[in-house]
């Protein structure tokens, strides 16, 4: 008689919100400098201690986001599946909570390209309210 009633509790949040929230979140990391774009995220091995060794040398890091442009490389997801202190995710599923948990922000170029391309103005994402974020080499990290 007085059954459960199915019931969406999703709340609605219109576009423009949503891609401002995303611009918020990537302009107050870049101010942080918290925000590394790499060239190429490709590793030469599986291993896990090279992950290691690149999370020890950023200063003051508790939690990172990695952010890929295309298909996740299965060697960076090998590398990253046992650390629980790095997360990976395509630029499709880039969101502001993930932003706001992880530390340091590390993506690809293709990933920028990628959120640019999902509607995020052009002049936002690479210089982040008139900040340069640093491009750097995934293999030997030099900054450029």
């Amino acid at each position: 008689m007085h059954g459960p009633i199915p019931r969406s509790h999703a709340i609605k949040m219109n576009k423009q919100v949503r891609r401002l929230g995303l611009k918020i979140a990537l302009t107050a990391r870049a101010a942080e400098g918290k925000l590394l774009v790499f060239d190429d995220l490709a590793l030469p091995t599986h291993k896990t201690k090279n992950i290691v060794n690149y999370y020890n040398q950023m200063e003051k890091t508790k939690k990172v986001l990695v952010v890929e442009g295309g298909p996740i490389d299965e060697k960076l997801k090998l590398a990253t599946q046992n650390l629980h202190y790095v997360n990976i995710i395509p630029s499709i599923g880039l969101n502001v909570y993930s932003i706001l948990l992880h530390d340091t922000l590390v993506i690809s170029r293709d990933a920028v390209d990628k959120i640019v391309a999902l509607n995020v103005a052009a002049c936002d994402v690479p210089r982040c309210c008139g900040l340069d974020l640093r491009v750097i080499r995934y293999s030997n990290l030099i900054c450029e």
